[in-house]
């Protein structure tokens, strides 16, 4: 059975690498950018075909894809050449790819989502007396803010207590009969206790359950998608703040072992990962760093500020230097990925 969720890890990835770079290539297409080649893998090719003036390919190795296009990395004299096009078009074919992965990521939440019947909302219908009486914290009160994290979702107080700089105080904002009310030093602890004849956990304080409405189900899938966003940004803070380390960063290994675990525990909670997934790979490709989708936008960003481009043996070397680095942190990262399989 384990092999089965491994191959629904591996299909999973290829599916969002092809989705990355069918953006690529649809746009650049109808931009009349000629494709020499659309490869979904990489190394040597297990299967190939060429229709029209596009060699398409299926290489050995499940690790990447690409979408090479006519005059993208070098001069090209073809008058459909990537370099040709406008400033505009180029932009366009560049973002393309991530753009894809973020309007994948939001469908398969909408999927995860839709069949939703209740969920939790950040409003207060209990206080435990004995936990949380001393807090200021009301039934009734939804809770907007803590430590200045916005709050739009029950899950968003877990996020938001595992911030906190002081804790176990913190600052709390709620909205309590339709004004803002600001609450210090309220104490959240962790509480085991008996309710009902079963033993239960939570901070002291419980939330409203809110019945589905299709209104109630844009705005959940909204709030979900938006959090996705706002996951990848603060990862991305706490690894450039040296707030995570490497034992916190997961490469396609990594990844691929998260995957075959939450298949193991359900498909659904299988398809809200590789939205997350989806969402992280089309940020991540934005981010302004040489040979990534970001690093070439930086460069058409620069171009259509000056009015002319940048010479492009210049942005080469540039890109060469980023793509040696990028598979070095990559190469890392993997043997990091198997040395915690190995002896975690």
């Amino acid at each position: 059975m384990i092999y089965i969720y491994i191959l629904l890890a591996v299909l999973a990835f290829g599916f969002l690498i092809f989705v990355h770079e069918f953006g690529h290539f649809i746009t650049a297409k109808l931009s009349g950018v000629r494709v020499n080649e659309f490869a979904l893998g990489m190394g040597p090719a297990i299967f190939k075909f060429t229709k029209g003036e596009t060699l398409y390919a299926l290489r050995i190795l499940p690790i990447g894809g690409f979408c090479a296009m006519e005059g993208e990395d070098k001069e090209s004299d073809d008058p459909k050449a990537f370099g040709s096009k406008s400033v505009w078009k180029r932009i366009l074919i560049v973002v393309a790819g991530s753009a894809m992965n973020l309007i994948i990521g939001f469908v398969l939440l909408t999927v995860f989502l839709a069949p939703t019947e209740r969920w939790v909302t950040p409003t207060v219908a209990e206080v435990v007396p004995e936990y949380m009486a001393e807090s200021g914290i009301q039934v009734g009160d939804t809770v907007t803010s803590i430590d200045g994290y916005r709050i739009y979702l029950a899950n968003d107080l877990l996020t938001a207590l595992s911030l906190g700089k002081d804790a176990p105080y913190y600052t709390v904002e709620v909205l309590r009969d339709g004004e803002r009310v600001t609450l210090e030093r309220v104490k959240f602890e962790l509480h085991t206790y008996e309710r009902d004849g079963k033993t239960v956990q939570n901070y002291g304080v419980l939330f409203k359950t809110e019945e589905s409405t299709f209104g109630g189900k844009v705005k959940l899938i909204l709030q979900n998608a938006y959090n996705l966003v706002r996951m990848v940004h603060l990862g991305l803070v706490q690894l450039l703040t040296g707030q995570v380390g490497m034992d916190d960063v997961a490469g396609p290994i990594g990844i691929g072992k998260m995957m075959v675990e939450t298949a193991q525990t359900s498909l659904f909670s299988l398809l809200f990962l590789i939205a997350f997934i989806s969402i992280n790979l089309g940020i991540m490709n934005l981010l302004p760093i040489p040979a990534l989708d970001g690093g070439r936008l930086l460069f058409l960003l620069i171009e259509l500020i000056r009015g002319k481009p940048i010479n492009p043996k210049y942005e080469g070397y540039v890109h060469a230097a980023g793509l040696v680095i990028l598979m070095g942190f990559m190469i890392f990262v993997a043997f990091h990925d198997i040395w915690r399989l190995i002896f975690a």
